[in-house]
């Protein structure tokens, strides 16, 4: 597979990580996978980075090895389908956003970015995203893992106010699924 800047990694859920599943319980979707994490492709003359927002890491811009290795679910590539897509300008909010913290809240007033709110802000001049209401649970129930998770940050769970997640962007009719990344070795840069 031939990586270039723009592709979207996708992330699917672990078994392992507690807060992927809570966010796959929440943003289910009808697939084979459910994702939970998502990082923007920049393809250089000498690697290939992932910019992203992450728990670890804030928001980063990583060669694709070591964001691959922090990753214990499978990893998915999509291709935005526009046309002369504004690349420069992309990777310009991108890099823009790095250095800063993880948004634990989900919240977009409140500091830093969560994986999903990146990826939407760095695509603003393409308009390919859209955000929806978001849901801690089913059926706009809020399941008891968020609950405590919230009543530690302090604040109220925004069920229903507008966000992202990396299900509902990959949902995106502008994006092309190209295929699953096994083997970073197996990736052909250039």
């Amino acid at each position: 597979m031939q990586l270039q800047t723009g592709d979207l990694i996708f992330v699917g859920v672990t078994d392992t990580d507690d807060f992927s599943q809570r966010i796959a319980a929440s943003t289910h979707r009808e697939t084979a996978v459910d994702y939970t994490h998502i990082g923007l492709v920049e393809k250089t003359t000498a690697t290939l980075f992932v910019l992203h927002a992450s728990p670890e890491t804030g928001s980063t811009r990583e060669p694709l090895a070591t964001f691959l290795n922090r990753q214990t679910g499978v990893a998915d590539v999509y291709r935005p389908t526009i046309s002369n897509a504004p690349w420069p300008a992309i990777l310009q909010n991108a890099k823009a956003m790095l250095g800063q913290p993880y948004n634990w809240s989900f919240i977009k007033s409140r500091p830093g970015y969560y994986c999903s709110e990146y990826i939407m802000n760095a695509f603003q001049p393409a308009q390919i995203f859209t955000e929806a209401p978001m849901t801690f649970g089913p059926n706009n129930s809020i399941l008891p893992g968020w609950l405590d998770y919230y009543t530690d940050l302090g604040l109220t769970v925004p069920n229903g106010e507008p966000g992202t997640n990396p299900n509902g962007l990959a949902n995106s009719p502008h994006l092309d699924y190209l295929g699953r990344l096994n083997d970073v070795n197996a990736v052909d840069a250039w």
